[in-house]
């Protein structure tokens, strides 16, 4: 069975999306400079906790950030973002694009910081689980950019939620509720990370919608 070309052209034309998209991520300089202070940060916290998760709920506020500033930047002065819809005026696609080119930018940096927490206490199975973790935590953490389109509202938002409000909560609430928190997958991945992959997709379709309705 033959593809058609109007799907060949389709698929090269979504390809050259994402290709635009991580070009973006990858030259910012906010985001490389969060990255490796991620990372170092990991490292400095590594000899004051054992269990390697605690390392990683303070590195997690790193990706917090990295995802705000990849959505949130090109909202700032200049306004790229009416140059981005210009070129791609299908919101959805837009947001998918964005959304497989974070991915794929986030991925081996969420496998490193995670594997230099978890390796050193010998916890290494459990790395691809928390580079999942921070990698849905970095696409939350973008949709919720996408949706309130100021970085200090939204990095306000999400390290408020993720360092205050839901430990907090789980302190309080019974496992059963607290089971629907966003950080859930960081203290119980197996059932977490599907909690984690609703709020992602649910906060990605806010974004979605809200860049639908409104103005660039």
């Amino acid at each position: 069975m033959t593809t058609r070309p109007g799907h060949r052209a389709a698929a090269a034309g979504l390809t050259a999306i994402i290709r635009a998209e991580v070009g973006k991520v990858v030259t910012l300089p906010a985001l490389r400079i969060t990255a490796l202070l991620t990372w170092a940060g990991a490292l400095l916290l590594i000899p004051a906790h054992a269990d390697g998760r605690q390392v990683l709920q303070f590195a997690q506020a790193g990706f917090l950030v990295l995802g705000v500033f990849a959505t949130t930047h090109e909202y700032q002065a200049g306004g790229q973002i009416r140059t981005t819809l210009l070129a791609v005026p299908r919101r959805l696609l837009l947001v998918a694009a964005k959304v497989a080119a974070l991915t794929a930018v986030v991925v081996p940096v969420a496998g490193v910081v995670a594997f230099t927490a978890m390796a050193p206490g010998g916890d290494a199975a459990r790395v691809p689980a928390m580079s999942a973790y921070l990698t849905l935590t970095t696409l939350l953490a973008a949709a919720v950019g996408l949706t309130l389109r100021h970085t200090l509202p939204a990095v306000t938002v999400m390290l408020s939620t993720y360092l205050i409000a839901s430990p907090a909560l789980r302190a309080r609430l019974p496992d059963d509720a607290a089971a629907w928190l966003p950080d859930t997958a960081l203290v119980d991945p197996p059932h977490g990370t599907v909690t984690l992959l609703l709020w992602a997709a649910a906060t990605s379709a806010l974004a979605t919608t809200t860049l639908h309705l409104r103005d660039a």
